[in-house]
């Protein structure tokens, strides 16, 4: 877990609207992109039982229906959140969290993929003392170009991607989802 994390969503919750909220919650978006993993959501109705994978979920549940990437700084919190709203594949092998690592081109590549998708908010760490991030200022903070994707690919599967004139689009790449333990 990282404390500097927990320590910023508290100054933010403390500023209340009156207070310096803003400090708090850019140096939050610095130390969210500087973990070495994160754990995201992942889509239900994307979910391959052949590979164990799924795609990074975006949901307009939250943010007034404003499309939101869910991701979490923590196993802890993604489980509880997992469990709570029984996102699990629907014979409970797998939870629908995976973990992604920074590098290489890990969760570099998730962010940017999100905004050209359509996705507006990152919701972190539902199900605990949650934040609502702009996608946009995130990108922005951190220095990330939203236009720049890098994916790593060999050169066949390169030539076939700009071969291929029916491909429709940029999608996520597939995270393994997390199996699920007997309890």
């Amino acid at each position: 877990m990282s404390e500097a994390i927990e320590n910023y969503k508290g100054q933010i919750n403390a500023a209340g609207k009156n207070g310096d909220w803003k400090t708090p919650y850019e140096k939050l978006m610095r130390e969210l992109y500087a973990q070495d993993v994160l754990f995201f959501a992942l889509s239900k109705s994307g979910f391959d039982p052949a590979s164990g994978t799924s795609t990074p979920l975006v949901s307009t549940k939250d943010f007034g229906g404003a499309p939101a990437l869910y991701v979490f700084s923590e196993i802890e919190t993604a489980t509880v959140w997992m469990r709570h709203y029984r996102h699990a594949t629907d014979n409970m092998k797998y939870g629908l969290i995976g973990a992604v690592e920074k590098e290489p081109f890990g969760f570099l590549s998730i962010f940017p993929i999100a905004r050209r998708l359509g996705a507006e908010m990152i919701m972190l760490d539902e199900g605990s003392d949650y934040v609502g991030i702009g996608l946009d200022q995130f990108l922005n903070v951190n220095g990330i170009d939203p236009g720049t994707v890098e994916i790593p690919l060999t050169q066949e599967e390169l030539d076939a991607l700009l071969n291929d004139k029916t491909q429709s689009g940029l999608r996520f790449a597939p995270v393994p989802a997390i199996p699920l333990k007997k309890d």
